[in-house]
């Protein structure tokens, strides 16, 4: 029972961000404006080992992304596949906030659960040169949708590029 009232506390996060998306952070036009797309290589993180992000910023402080990550084995093979929403209220540099679910599947030694949901949230730093680059160190909350007893605090880096 108590398992999941903290799950159910958890799965508001989403919400929060939303509404946290619509407060208006800055009226000037930023670089998420002049460059929305973000592609980049998450060490760590979200994906656990190394994960691959594509990111979409629909407002200069709103944007929604996804990764990809899959490590085979003698046994076969497992992934996951992170699902988020980033809020960066400021411009250049700025807060990170994110929240959203990776979903865990495949199986041999890396997977010990088969099919398993995380619930993440985020918190750290972003930087978004005007030129393409961004770099976001950060740290991950993930805890499982089917238990609110084990989680893990994982450290995370982001580097790409925005176009």
């Amino acid at each position: 029972m108590a398992a999941l009232r903290s799950v159910r506390r958890f799965a508001r996060l989403p919400l929060v961000i939303a509404l946290l998306a619509l407060v208006p952070w800055s009226a000037a036009a930023g670089v998420r404006d002049e460059r929305p797309n973000l592609v980049g290589g998450e060490l760590m993180g979200r994906g656990i080992v190394l994960t691959l992000n594509y990111e979409r910023f629909l407002t200069n402080t709103f944007g929604l992304g996804g990764g990809f990550m899959a490590i085979g084995t003698s046994d076969g093979a497992a992934y996951i596949v992170p699902l988020y929403a980033s809020i960066v209220p400021g411009d250049t540099h700025s807060l990170y906030l994110g929240g959203g679910v990776a979903f865990v599947g495949g199986g041999g030694d890396v997977a010990d659960s088969e099919n398993e949901v995380l619930l993440q949230a985020a918190i750290g730093y972003q930087h978004q040169s005007h030129g393409g680059f961004f770099v976001r160190p950060f740290f991950a909350l993930m805890v499982p949708a089917s238990s609110s007893e084990d989680f893990l605090f994982w450290p995370g880096l982001t580097i790409g590029g925005s176009f």
